[in-house]
């Protein structure tokens, strides 16, 4: 599982520096309107992956579960089923870009020119997400066998490639519309990449149309649409923040929002890096009716994501202002702010993303909870849109903020805890407690220190102050934040890792 985790933080601490190094040039070079209706479209795309009905979380998770069983048939018929909806899913969203790109430019009062650009952008990432269903749908086969490597080859090769293509046209003074054209093109060769790692990772599936049954396409139907409603739900809460300003405030605005969003998905990259093996782990647990095992491997689990979690956060809020200073500039330091408000939700979120793990790798409780989840985004919707008029995109923020602390504080918990059968004071003690101390020593000490002298001023300050503050943190983690069981798996690793590279000898 460690190894799977590392692979994944590979390839996403890549994919995460070209987002950065790309997020200032195309700022700079599209301006505020133009790279505020690329954020506002990148909106639209994220929201797009809704249409997949939760087919790739039901790949991933059913493509484990067979694997793990040894069974070749039904692993046939779950790539059969998933490659014909996905084709299913790439007509419809063409038809669907064409509607759109005639309705969206009016509703966001676009006119002219840019309503032009707008209505041809919507059409060419249309057919960037029809291409990307069944790219996506390989890449969720080949996780669910655990070759997170082959996963991460195609992440990093992509992105690489987009971001290059970027920068490129935007050096030769092309604007938004050649980016989308570069984007889609990319995309629809991406398709035959992911086939070739499917056939690397497993060589002897099969796709056909005998392979596809009614028995199977209903089972994961079934299962693909709670994962579908739990996604709506999320991306109500994580995807409509764009479209509120648009609508409520200004596009121009879009972008210092999008300046804080943007770290927040560098966040939540990070912390998902270690959601798919931990779900993996869970789910063999829980197929094996080992109880007592699957309690303790879960709380492990919720202290390492809990200290990640908080360690994340507390980078973020005490060298935040600096990070957005020195990135995109002091014109864009009121995105600061919005990244404290947003970051304390999200703390909460993520430290306790084993617990949302648990439910849907047991697939006992996770109907109840992906209602909850779609309850929520539409709590953050409604009062996005009525803070905004009030407190403009500060309101915005605390729309997400507030809801998720209430789902993450009171509704998830108690559905972890009863499908568990573990006291509330257990799940903490054992899960939260330890990262909670030491965080909070960590931030308190951090916090004073900064105060006294101030905000780095150059990147070379920023990166020594963070490096220090995270030695800090890694030495109050291991004394403070972890069971000695914890340590012992640590001081394992680790030797496991020094042998690996030669630096040490296996006993």
């Amino acid at each position: 599982m460690l190894r799977n985790i590392f692979s994944n933080w590979f390839g996403l601490f890549l994919a995460g520096i070209l987002g950065a190094i790309l997020t200032p040039i195309m700022v700079h070079h599209l301006g505020n309107l133009y790279y505020g209706m690329w954020v506002l479209l990148g909106s639209l795309l994220d929201y797009a992956g809704l249409l997949d009905l939760g087919m790739r979380t039901t790949l991933f998770r059913y493509v484990a579960y067979f694997k793990g069983g040894e069974q070749r048939g039904p692993l046939n018929e779950v790539f059969s089923t998933g490659m014909a909806i996905s084709l299913g899913l790439m007509t419809f969203t063409i038809l669907l870009a064409t509607g759109l790109s005639r309705v969206l430019p009016t509703f966001f009062k676009f006119t002219g020119h840019d309503k032009s650009v707008f209505m041809v952008v919507i059409v060419l990432l249309g057919l960037s997400i029809a291409a990307s269903f069944p790219s996506q749908f390989m890449l969720a086969y080949v996780r669910g066998l655990q070759r997170f490597d082959l996963y991460n080859v195609s992440l990093v090769v992509y992105a690489t490639a987009r971001a290059v293509a970027i920068v490129v046209l935007l050096e030769l003074k092309f604007g938004i519309t050649s980016i989308a054209i570069a984007t889609a093109i990319l995309t629809a060769a991406s398709v035959g990449m992911n086939w070739a790692l499917v056939k690397s990772a497993d060589p002897e599936l099969r796709a056909s149309r005998g392979c596809l049954t009614w028995a199977r396409t209903r089972e994961m139907f079934n299962f693909g649409f709670f994962s579908f409603v739990n996604n709506s739900g999320e991306s109500l809460r994580y995807y409509t923040d764009s479209f509120v300003i648009g609508r409520m405030l200004s596009v121009a605005l879009i972008t210092p929002f999008s300046i804080a969003t943007r770290l927040m998905e560098y966040y939540k990259t990070l912390v998902s890096g270690i959601s798919g093996p931990i779900m993996v782990r869970l789910s063999e647990l829980s197929g094996r009716d080992r109880e007592e095992e699957l309690r303790e491997e879960f709380l492990r689990a919720t202290r390492f994501a809990a200290l990640l979690s908080v360690f994340i956060g507390c980078m973020l809020i005490l060298n935040g202002k600096a990070l957005i200073r020195l990135w995109v500039g002091p014109a864009l330091l009121a995105s600061y702010p919005i990244l404290v408000v947003l970051t304390v939700g999200y703390i909460f979120t993520w430290g306790q993303v084993t617990g949302q793990l648990l439910i849907f790798a047991r697939a006992r409780r996770h109907k109840g909870l992906s209602w909850w989840t779609l309850v929520e985004g539409a709590a953050n919707l409604a009062l996005s849109i009525y803070w905004a008029r009030k407190y403009g995109i500060i309101g915005v923020a605390l729309g997400t903020t507030v809801p998720l602390l209430a789902s993450k504080l009171i509704v998830q918990p108690w559905y972890v805890l009863k499908d568990l059968n573990m006291s509330a004071w257990a799940y903490f003690e054992g899960g939260l407690a330890r990262a909670t101390s030491a965080g909070g020593i960590f931030f308190a000490g951090v916090w004073l220190l900064l105060r006294n002298h101030g905000m780095a001023g150059n990147y070379f300050m920023l990166f020594g102050s963070c490096a220090v503050e995270t030695m800090l943190f890694a030495a109050l983690a291991y004394s403070i934040g972890m069971s000695e069981s914890d340590r012992r798996t640590v001081k394992d690793q680790w030797r496991v890792v020094a042998m690996s590279l030669g630096l040490a000898r296996g006993v």
